[in-house]
């Protein structure tokens, strides 16, 4: 099998994606991709095998309460927070549930997430959006819970979960998973480049959604990641799983 990661930004000059084959325990990085156009990863994410799993690290939906707001706005309705404290509200309005269980599952001293609906964050989301409705327009419509081939993933939070360093280091990754490998010009662009290494760490985590370490929605939390997106977070420690065969 292979599995994709996908670094997105809200434009090329800082996407990156990766290709990892699998074969039994071993596995073998290809040389990053950087610069992705929306063009190349469409082709990329076209192309993919029964087998094949895709992480994207970018939210996959905005939150619930913040849609509705803009789009009571937009209406001319009354604004949702009418009557509330106006900071209060508006933190309502910052994050996903998937985002604060997120948070709630890194323990203390995490940092939350980004704000989709609050920070520059969201011009990803509409790059995703594009690339999703594509996608679904030649028939490979992406299940923001990551039920499909697609999830949505967090890479500095994966990162942590596997016992990794603040610092982005290939030669800690390659020393903690030795059955992943990659030539001595990809192990370059790697370490050269954050978003190729974040890449990287995306396509390990769909790696672990593939094999079912990652949690998916309760049944309560279902219809909200169906809208928001969801995601998956593997488990502490369980970076040697994925090379068990």
């Amino acid at each position: 099998m292979r599995t994709v990661g996908v670094d997105l930004a809200a434009s090329a000059p800082n996407t990156a994606a990766a290709v990892v084959s699998w074969e039994g325990r071993t596995a073998v990085a290809a040389a990053p991709r950087v610069r992705c156009t929306d063009l190349e990863l469409l082709g990329l994410l076209e192309r993919l095998e029964p087998d094949d799993r895709v992480g994207v690290d970018c939210p996959f939906g905005w939150p619930i309460p913040f849609v509705q707001a803009v789009s009571a706005h937009a209406a001319g309705a009354p604004w949702p927070g009418r009557g509330l404290d106006s900071g209060e509200h508006r933190a309502g309005l910052r994050l996903r549930r998937t985002d604060l269980l997120t948070h709630r599952a890194m323990g203390r001293g995490s940092r939350p997430p980004l704000s989709v609906s609050f920070d520059k964050l969201g011009a990803t989301t509409a790059r995703w959006a594009h690339l999703a409705d594509e996608l679904a327009s030649r028939g490979r419509p992406v299940e923001r819970t990551g039920e499909g081939p697609v999830v949505e993933v967090y890479p500095s939070a994966a990162r942590r979960r596997w016992g990794l360093g603040k610092e982005r280091s290939l030669a800690e990754l390659l020393a903690a998973a030795p059955g992943l490998s990659c030539s001595p010009k990809a192990r370059e662009q790697y370490e050269r480049s954050e978003h190729a290494f974040d890449a990287l760490i995306a396509a390990l985590v769909a790696r672990a959604a593939a094999l079912g370490l990652t949690p998916r929605p309760s049944a309560d939390d279902r219809p909200t990641a169906e809208v928001e997106g969801w995601i998956h977070l593997p488990p502490e420690g369980s970076l040697p799983e994925l090379f068990r065969g």
